[in-house]
């Protein structure tokens, strides 16, 4: 398991982005970078759940050893469900699973899990563009100021780093990926 696939999106969108005046297109940019995240994340808290190694040849140690995926399905009870959110399961009960969680990235590292958690909300709104997911799009990530399209956020200017909020939530994205896969010992 690697994540090619995570770094293949944010390169193709880079290019993308690199041709094109459609300043529209950060949305479709994140969202498709975002899901691939999501993508990449799941199919690994499956690989680590079964024993399997990363491509860094990297597998946490379990607590609680899962043969397969059908075996981890019928544990935390999702064989019958023709959707399974991995993601969420892996924010609830990955501490639960591993002995030294390496999603704590994810769910509890003070420098991403508020990045994580805007991106999930940006994410939302992209998709639905609910009032609910609207709400939380301007209480969030526009402080309650006044509504702005999702694409002019991405392409704000971060004033500590000097990044769009695109690039700095693909470099979090990126940096993640390789953690996870590539975990420090």
């Amino acid at each position: 398991m690697n994540n090619s696939l995570v770094i293949d999106e944010i390169e193709y969108w880079n290019e993308i982005l690199a041709t094109s005046d459609n300043p529209k297109l950060l949305e479709m940019a994140f969202f498709k970078i975002y899901i691939k995240f999501e993508k990449f994340t799941s199919d690994l808290f499956i690989y680590y759940c079964t024993g399997q190694n990363s491509s860094f040849d990297f597998c946490p140690e379990r607590k609680l050893p899962f043969i397969d995926d059908n075996h981890l399905n019928g544990v935390i009870g999702t064989k019958n469900k023709a959707y399974i959110n991995y993601y969420e399961n892996i924010i609830e009960l990955s501490e639960h699973i591993f002995v030294e969680n390496p999603f704590e990235i994810i769910t509890r590292d003070v420098n991403y899990f508020n990045e994580f958690n805007n991106m999930k909300i940006l994410r939302n709104y992209i998709a639905h563009e609910s009032l609910s997911s609207r709400k939380k799009y301007i209480q969030s990530l526009l402080g309650n100021n006044d509504f702005i399209e999702p694409f002019e956020f991405l392409r704000k200017i971060r004033r500590a780093t000097g990044k769009s909020n695109l690039t700095t939530y693909n470099e979090i994205i990126l940096n993640s990926t390789n953690y996870l896969i590539a975990r420090p010992v």
